[in-house]
Formats: C-alpha cells, sequence, structure tokens
C-alpha cells in the first residue's frame, strides 16, 4: 500500500539548515516539497509471500498449483495464508503425493475476492474463488477461527493486490456428507441403526443441503448408557416411533453451528423437533437437553459437505 508523508513547506535555507543540523545527506534543497519521494509500494500477494520463509510450502503448492499468475492479478483478494508449521498441523509433511488438480481447490478455498480487513470480519458463511467450497467464519473475544478449528493468527499483512491473513492450519474442503461421515465411524453405529429405524424424515433432514446442519452424535456407548433405562427395543418399538424420531431430531440443528460460535450464544437454541437445548462452556463445552442434562463434547467441528458433527458422550431427551 503507497503511503504518502505529507510535509509542511518551510523556506529553502530552514529546510537545507536542518537537514545539515540532523547529519542528513541531501543531493539538493529545493522550496517544492512535491518533490519529496513516496514509501514504495507493497508488493503483491506471491510476491510477499516469496519473500517469508514461513511460506515457503505455501509458495510451492502455489506454483505447482499454476495459481501464482493469479494472484500476482489486480484483485483485490483476500488470502488466508497457511505457515509452514500450518502445513504440518494438517499433515501435508510433502507435496509430492499431491497434484495439481488436487492442490488447486484446496488453495482456492483460502481465497476470497475482495480485500477484507480484520475490523471487518463478521461470523458467518463466506463463499471463496472456490465455488465448490464456502467457508465459515466466527468471531468471539479469543480472535477469527475458520471453520471452527483454524486460528487466524496474524491480521492485516498489506500488499498492493489486497490483504493477507495469516492462518495455523490449512482449509481443506469436506468430501462426504452427514450420513457417511457417520456410517463411516464405527462409534456411530447405534446412532445409524436408529436412524434406519425412524419416520425417513430423520435420513431426509440429514441429507439436506440448504444452510447446513449440526448434528450432536452419540457414541455407541452413549446410546448403551440410555439403554439401561430405556431399553433399545423400547425405542425400536413400532409404537414407539414417533418418540425415536423426536429423540433423533433433537440431536439436530438447523444452520451450522462451530465450537467456535458456542461462545456468542446466550440463550436457547431450537432444533429440529423444535424443541431446544442450552450449552454450558463452563470446565469444557457441553450441550445440555431438556430433560437428560449436560452431555460433553468430546470431539467438535468435523466438518461435512452439509454440516457440521459434533460427538457427545451423552443422549440428549427432550
Amino acid at each position: 500500500m503507497s503511503v504518502m508523508k505529507t510535509f509542511t513547506t518551510v523556506p529553502r535555507l530552514k529546510t537545507c539548515l536542518f537537514a545539515a543540523m540532523l547529519a542528513f545527506t541531501l543531493s539538493s534543497c529545493n522550496d517544492d516539497d512535491d518533490d519529496q519521494p513516496m514509501e514504495p509500494a507493497a508488493s503483491n500477494i506471491p510476491a510477499v509471500a516469496s519473500a517469508d520463509p514461513q511460506f515457503s510450502t505455501l509458495v510451492a503448492a502455489l506454483t505447482k498449483a499454476e495459481l501464482v499468475s493469479t494472484l500476482q492479478g489486480t484483485g483485490p483478494f483476500t488470502v488466508f495464508a497457511p505457515n509452514n508449521a500450518a502445513f504440518t498441523t494438517a499433515g501435508i509433511t510433502s507435496l509430492d503425493p499431491l497434484t495439481k488438480d488436487a492442490l488447486t481447490p484446496i488453495l482456492r478455498s483460502h481465497v476470497i475476492s475482495g480485500s477484507v480487513k480484520a475490523a471487518d470480519v463478521k461470523s458467518g458463511t463466506v463463499k471463496t474463488v472456490n465455488t465448490n467450497n464456502d467457508i465459515y467464519l466466527s468471531k468471539n473475544a479469543d480472535g477469527v477461527f475458520i471453520n471452527g478449528k483454524i486460528k487466524v493468527i496474524k491480521t492485516d499483512v498489506a500488499v498492493s493486490n489486497g490483504v493477507i491473513h495469516v492462518i495455523d492450519n490449512v482449509i481443506v474442503p469436506p468430501t462426504q456428507s452427514l450420513v457417511q461421515i457417520a456410517q463411516g465411524d464405527t462409534n456411530f453405529t447405534e446412532l445409524v441403526s436408529l436412524v434406519l429405524a425412524a419416520d425417513p424424515a430423520v435420513a431426509t433432514a440429514l441429507t439436506s443441503a440448504g444452510d447446513g446442519l449440526t448434528v450432536f452424535a452419540p457414541t455407541n456407548a452413549a446410546f448403551r448408557e440410555l439403554y439401561k433405562t430405556t431399553p433399545k427395543a423400547t425405542l425400536l418399538a413400532a409404537a414407539n416411533r414417533a418418540l425415536l424420531t423426536s429423540v433423533l431430531l433433537y440431536h439436530v440443528v438447523p444452520g451450522r453451528v462451530f465450537s467456535t460460535d458456542l461462545p456468542n450464544v446466550s440463550g436457547p437454541v431450537t432444533t429440529a423437533n423444535t424443541g431446544t437445548v442450552t450449552f454450558d462452556l463452563a470446565g469444557g463445552a457441553k450441550v445440555v437437553g431438556k430433560t437428560s442434562g449436560a452431555s460433553n463434547i468430546t470431539a467438535a467441528n468435523i466438518l461435512a459437505t452439509n454440516g457440521v458433527v459434533h460427538v457427545i458422550d451423552k443422549v440428549l431427551m427432550p
């Protein structure tokens, strides 16, 4: 960004004497201060990243994906830039296994059209230049987070064609739906079996798109604990199908609610069965059911193509 300093015009003699007293070496002294040199403009995004060793992996990835020339363009762009440590945190210790086609959607998910300074960031969905992958920002007292677990660790790095914010992890687009995540994890076999036995509205809800869903997913152990007082056979009885459907939908909240959004939630949140849950963040995040009490969130922010999953250790009861 170019910055022009404004100087007060002073007589030629005073200017030269003042400069001499400060031991400045001047090639000339004239009356027109408009000839004072401007500070050099900041370089574009790839140039700034290339000049900073902490972005060497990012620069190599941009080069391999042939995106350098794009980010040299006019823009403006906002780039959430993972440093080298962020790639390691994401398990990307080498770019060798990643092809250009694999890298491109990942890298494009870090870029927003327009220049967004830190002060202008708001919580919510943000479209990236990867048209197949939005990102989700949470802004709370601890800072700005992406998709619930990626933290912005430095803001407003000035570049000539936008702004860079440094992040501590890599934004990887999700590839599985909520249902696919549950079906692929052996910790959720009880949950899957009950969803299949419930009203088809439950499966339909879990495959919906729209603004996405938040699912509080009880583990098998959580259901086994419930079966001590409410046997599984009771839940599966035809006469209790409405009860089972209500219990399962009580674990679903419309929209994506990440753990980093919870500090901003001050009251009850409506669930898909029109009940409400509340949150208790004292001593660790908990979701509180109407009759079941608090359940610990043991794993958070599992991103799906149509929502987000939080794992809980107790079945919520409306």
